[in-house]
């Protein structure tokens, strides 16, 4: 009879000093991120900035978005490496993921909404642009 082992994901803490492109600890931390991505497909993301209410709210507003057919969500082209509409891998089955060129922007996600909604849902681009994330988009 066979056992399994247990598999822990790693957890990589985002902070002011680790969001800084170049420095020591933004490599450190860069690094973490690759290697659980290449283990993985994925890690636990700790910002302690970020609200349980911003969290809740961030789901619940992805929710639509994941709801779309794979027809919708394939217009979603890749321009460059990251980017584009991801899903249905061997290895992670249940992954699916959204690379939205100039995402942090208003007119990014204005235009990834419009491209996902043509008959349009501002909720969707606006909420992403409220309260909530405007202090966190200092890499826009």
């Amino acid at each position: 009879m066979g056992s399994y082992a247990e598999s822990k994901l790693p957890i990589v803490e985002f902070n002011e000093k680790n969001l800084i492109p170049g420095t020591k600890s933004w490599e450190s931390t860069s690094h973490l991120v690759r290697l659980a991505l290449e283990k993985y497909g994925c890690f636990i993301a700790v910002q302690k900035k970020i609200t349980s209410e911003m969290h809740d709210a961030m789901f619940k507003s992805a929710m639509p978005l994941y709801g779309l057919p794979t027809e919708s969500k394939m217009k979603l082209e890749c321009n460059f490496l990251g980017s584009g509409y991801g899903s249905n891998y061997p290895k992670m089955p249940l992954c699916e993921y959204f690379g939205i060129e100039n995402g942090a922007s208003i007119q990014g996600t204005k235009t990834f909404a419009s491209l996902m909604w043509p008959e349009g849902n501002d909720h969707f681009w606006h909420g992403a642009m409220d309260e909530y994330m405007l202090p966190y988009t200092r890499w826009s």
